[in-house]
């Protein structure tokens, strides 16, 4: 039987034929759910453009649920009737394809998996009976599982769905009360199982009718964009032009690859149709656009939280995902106890945690109480004993209540719908129990997590005029104005996706989906055919490039793309270019905060002025709003941790020399000895503050790495000239002598710690800064320095005679720096053989220079200025973290290429 051998009917006469109560056993079986929700809502606009204000639901469904409805209905068994519901029949071609891994080669058993259903379901569809012709290893292990399969439905005693549909068709042989009409929608090609039903339907004198496609005279035009982001905002512009004009107006746009475009389709359409609608804000607010393709369930955030929750619970978290259970608003007692969760997730951070369970969440809040006492009420699902899968899920449910999932707030229409799908799922997965049999929480819920990330969601949404649909979708709807995008001839026609588990010949003799290139060249041809007639308007698009490779319009577009509209790189509609040409805008350039008191010391010390060089939002965010990246702990001592070891370590080892002699009268044994012992103290004390960045294995390659670098250090220090330590670690080791803390600098109050002040035996004094990083510009070669701590402390401190560095990194190890004079110390040169410094008159007049350029900096902070100009922009924004807060990236292409060049 062949569709067009069916007497035809118009829509009218169908809707007139279903207002009539006499006629209620019309029946009209539909393509897709997506064609049975469009039939009823034009039917019931017909009634209302009739005057009517109730009526009758008519009988519009697809197949498959019209069958499923029937089964109990249709004479089936009891026993019969019992189907395996989708879950139980993923999981078991699941668990027979994981079984059969050391017999048969699988890359990836989930797409195996998935890839052997489908096959099972295309051989239902076309009634093919296992086992299939083995033409190859794929073939025979298919054959395999599909016996498998069919043992294990057996020993459950239940029927596969399609075991159960083909048991409902033959039960309508003998079926009361069969509608008298029905009528097919938007069938292309009839299935053989669906020639079957029709066959026993016309037996029992049912009458076979096919609804006419609204076929429309349509002005078809085609449109070329520069890019696919400009395809979609032309698209979206158009849409919004034409509900703009035509309120009421039925407005579709086709994306063949939807699901691909997907994030990027709702960006863009939500810019341009809903500017105000905020993501991050209550989800009640409601599109203009309904979007046919739904999401995996794991993905609505509600779910999501509730995964994180039983996660941890039962395995534990990655500090990422720990971090999102953390700031979820979707559990806890209120807006405090989010805060505070926050604070656990940077104290996790901050002590080097990779990994986070309820145990160690319970010694991260251990000085809040209240936080604490909620998480001692949390289940430890980790030490029940297996249990079976309904159990569990009552399990979960109890962890979840526990926890105040979901949260104290009223949840929106969205939520409350993702609410209900959770519970379903929890359902679904103690069905699960005759398959599974008793498990442990982890395996319980990895099967929940899967069946969460199968599950495909969409919030149900008011009625509305602007449809989003794959081409699939679409088969059969008509519209007011359509836009059809993406048709490119890399992308359409699609290339064929045969199944690799049926013998690829007898899919394209079959004439299987996807079987073939030239069945999915006639699929396209006849369905960009009915697209030309299917609304008034109708618009074909493609992009005109992919990157730097350029595209051509597809060749099913070939009469429509030679008179296509060509679009610049930026375009708009045509009055929002007249609104803005006639707009008058005005600028307010407003880059100064309020001035800090200067009677108080401002925080950050010389990395305020080293940030104010750099770029002086940076300074104004960093120091004086307290903004900050959270950390991001990897494995081992992090860069900071190896700079405080090498400072602590030294501060150790000098507090207890005090002088240059001491270190002298040491042989290497005895030298050796200290270092290992001062060492040894630091790493204790750095394990005590993080001990996950400080295992066993990592402290001794840490200690061996800093033993060797510091020795190699003091042995240069051995070299220098007699001398004796005055202040570390900004303490003086003479009581007499005045420490440096707080110091007034260009009008600021600032707290300065130098590493180290050194006294020669002559006199003269020396400011010693360790560097553990890589080296960078030395102050004294930048007008503008952007490590300034060196100058800073030899401006604020009387008679300095030299600066340096003294760089502790390996294969960098020595001094750094200038000097009034030579012999002050190995590696600091005089200024005058400096190529940056030689042109000073005197030492006096190097120090009034760079007093100079740091007062300007210092001034600038003083007045205020937050200006966002980065000093070096590239080097500077790609080394910044607060782009969030200055949106450089908006304003600034370079900023925004930043992160992507590798930089000299």
């Amino acid at each position: 039987m062949r569709i067009s051998d069916l007497r035809s009917m118009e829509r009218a006469a169908l809707f007139e034929r279903l207002s009539h109560a006499d006629t209620a056993d019309t029946l009209v079986l539909c393509v897709s759910p997506r064609l049975v929700q469009h039939l009823q809502t034009a039917y019931a606009r017909w009634q209302a453009a009739r005057g009517m204000r109730t009526w009758r639901t008519p009988a519009i469904h697809t197949a498959e649920t019209w069958l499923q409805a029937r089964a109990d209905t249709l004479g089936v068994p009891e026993a019969q009737a019992r189907g395996l519901s989708a879950a139980r029949t993923e999981l078991l071609w699941r668990l027979i394809v994981h079984e059969s891994r050391e017999d048969f080669t699988i890359l990836h058993e989930g797409a195996a998996a998935r890839a052997a259903a489908q096959a099972w379901r295309l051989c239902a569809d076309y009634e093919l009976a296992p086992p299939l012709p083995a033409s190859s290893p794929e073939i025979e292990a298919y054959n395999r599982w599909a016996r498998q399969y069919q043992e294990r439905c057996a020993k459950l005693g239940c029927r596969d769905a399609a075991q159960l549909r083909a048991d409902t068709i033959a039960a309508l042989a003998t079926a009361p009360a069969l509608p008298g009409t029905i009528v097919l929608a938007g069938f292309e090609t009839i299935l053989p199982w669906q020639q079957r039903m029709l066959a026993a339907l016309r037996d029992r004198r049912c009458e076979l009718l096919r609804l006419d496609a609204q076929a429309q005279t349509a002005s078809v035009s085609a449109v070329c964009a520069p890019t696919a982001e400009q395809e979609l905002l032309a698209a979206a512009l158009w849409v919004a032009e034409r509900a703009r004009r035509t309120p009421d107006e039925r407005i579709g746009v086709i994306v063949p690859d939807l699901h691909a475009r997907r994030a990027e389709l709702i960006r863009v359409f939500d810019q341009v149709l809903c500017p105000a609608f905020d993501t991050l804000s209550a989800g009640s607010a409601v599109r203009p656009y309904n979007l046919s393709l739904g999401e995996p369930l794991v993905h609505f955030g509600l779910v999501h939280c509730a995964l994180l929750l039983l996660q941890l619970l039962a395995e534990g978290l990655d500090l990422p995902a720990a971090g999102a259970l953390l700031c979820s608003p979707y559990w806890g007692a209120g807006e405090t106890d989010a805060t505070e969760r926050a604070e656990l997730d940077r104290r996790a951070r901050a002590q080097g945690h990779l990994r986070l369970d309820l145990a160690t969440l319970m010694q991260l809040a251990r000085d809040r109480d209240r936080l604490r006492a909620a998480l001692a009420r949390l289940p430890r699902l980790s030490t029940l004993h297996r249990a079976d899968l309904p159990t569990w899920a009552d399990r979960f449910s109890e962890a979840l209540d526990a926890a105040g999932w979901p949260g104290p707030r009223t949840l929106d229409s969205a939520e409350f719908q993702a609410l209900e799908a959770w519970r379903d799922l929890l359902a679904e997965l103690g069905a699960l129990e005759d398959v599974l049999g008793p498990v442990s929480a982890s395996v319980a819920l990895a099967q929940l997590r899967h069946l969460a990330g199968e599950r495909i969601f969409q919030p149900q949404t008011p009625p509305l005029n602007i449809q989003v649909l794959g081409a699939l979708e679409a088969q059969g709807l008509d519209f007011d104005a359509l836009w059809v995008m993406g048709l490119d001839d890399e992308s359409w026609p699609p290339a064929g996706r045969p199944n690799p588990f049926i013998p690829f010949d007898l899919q394209r003799r079959l004439g299987m989906p996807h079987a073939s290139t030239m069945q999915e060249l006639a699929w396209a041809e006849r369905t960009t055919q009915n697209w030309r007639a299917a609304a008034g308007e109708v618009v074909f698009s493609w992009a005109a490039s992919d990157g730097d490779r350029p595209l051509s319009p597809s060749p099913l577009i070939r009469d429509e793309a030679a008179r296509a509209q060509r679009l610049p790189p930026t375009s708009g509609p045509q009055h929002w270019q007249a609104m803005r040409a006639a707009a008058e805008l005005e600028t307010l350039t407003d880059v100064y905060a309020p001035r800090p008191d200067p009677q108080l010391p401002l925080p950050g010390g010389t990395r305020l002025l080293a940030d104010q060089a750099t770029c002086p939002f940076r300074a104004f965010a960093s120091h004086r709003l307290g903004a900050a990246a959270l950390e991001e702990p990897g494995y081992g001592p992090n860069p900071i941790d190896r700079g405080l070891l090498a400072h602590r370590t030294l501060e150790t080892l000098w507090r207890n020399w005090r002088h240059h002699g001491a270190l002298a009268a040491l042989d290497d044994a005895a030298l050796d000895e200290a270092i290992a012992a001062a060492v040894d103290t630091e790493l204790d004390r750095a394990a005590a503050r993080a001990p996950q960045r400080f295992a066993p294995r990592m402290r001794s390659l840490e200690a061996r790495r800093l033993r060797a670098l510091l020795r190699t250090f003091l042995e240069i220090e051995r070299e220098r000239p007699p001398f004796s330590v005055e202040i570390i670690e900004g303490e003086p080791l003479d009581a007499e002598t005045p420490g440096i803390s707080e110091r007034s600098f260009g009008g600021l109050r600032l707290r300065l710690r130098p590493d180290r002040i050194d006294r020669l035996d002559d006199g003269r004094r020396l400011v010693i800064d360790y560097k553990t990083g890589a080296a960078r510009k030395p102050p004294w070669r930048d007008g503008r320095p952007e490590e300034p701590q060196l100058l800073l402390y030899a401006l604020t401190e009387p008679d300095i005679d030299g600066i340096a560095y003294a760089r502790l990194r390996v294969g960098e190890v020595g001094f750094d720096g200038l000097a009034a004079s030579d012999e002050i110390a190995p590696g600091i040169k005089p200024y005058e053989r400096e190529r940056d410094t030689r042109d000073a008159a005197s030492w006096s007049a190097l120090m009034g220079r760079w007093r100079g350029q740091l007062e300007t900096v210092a001034e600038e902070i003083g007045r205020g200025l937050a200006s966002v100009t980065p000093k070096h922009p590239r080097q500077s924004c790609r080394d910044c973290q607060l782009h969030a807060l200055c949106r450089v990236r908006e304003s600034a292409p370079w900023a925004a290429a930043a992160d992507e060049e590798v930089l000299p």
